[in-house]
């Protein structure tokens, strides 16, 4: 790595620079998803870079260059995984009520799954975030690290955390 000074007026040192790093941020991508998605990934990189203004050096920019590249792949990973799943919803299936819930049954399911939501709104953000992944979304605790990039102990945490408040605030509703 250079610690070459970048002129500010000369955009062509950036490019070069950049042009250069390129097929190393393509093969980066290409380890983790397909050719055609790490060259819009990359492209990304490229563009995040030139309009970067605070990179003075060659080295200060080989490293935003890769740091970058990181970080998009990581928070394309947690998009990829918070999104919700796909439900198929078929129109034509019979509707049919179940006779035997009486009102005071439908009434106690409605307190108990009120009790649930609030007690899943106390929790910490990430805890909360953890917990709905792993129970809802049925990830796994290492696919849930890795896309968050926390450790595996921090997921097995964040369970901890969250089942003990949720199995405590639905025995006890009363207690904070």
């Amino acid at each position: 790595m250079s610690s070459d000074k970048i002129s500010q007026g000369e955009p062509w040192g950036v490019a070069a620079i950049v042009t250069e790093l390129r097929p190393a941020l393509v093969k980066y991508f290409q380890r983790k998803c397909s050719t055609q998605e790490a060259q819009d990934l990359t492209q990304e990189v490229i563009l995040r870079v030139l309009t970067q203004p605070n990179l003075s050096t060659e080295g200060e920019l080989r490293g935003y260059c890769f740091r970058a590249a990181a970080n998009l792949w990581r928070d394309r990973e947690r998009r990829r995984m918070t999104r919700g799943a796909v439900l198929a919803w078929d129109d034509t299936a019979p509707y049919s009520q179940d006779e035997g819930n009486a009102p005071e049954r439908v009434t106690a399911g409605r307190e108990e799954m009120a009790r649930v939501i609030q007690a899943l709104n106390e929790l910490p953000e990430r805890t909360r975030e953890v917990f709905v992944l792993q129970r809802l979304e049925q990830m796994t605790y290492p696919q849930i690290a890795e896309g968050l990039g926390v450790a595996l102990s921090t997921v097995e945490k964040h369970m901890i955390r969250a089942l003990a408040h949720l199995t405590a605030k639905i025995r006890d509703p009363g207690r904070n």
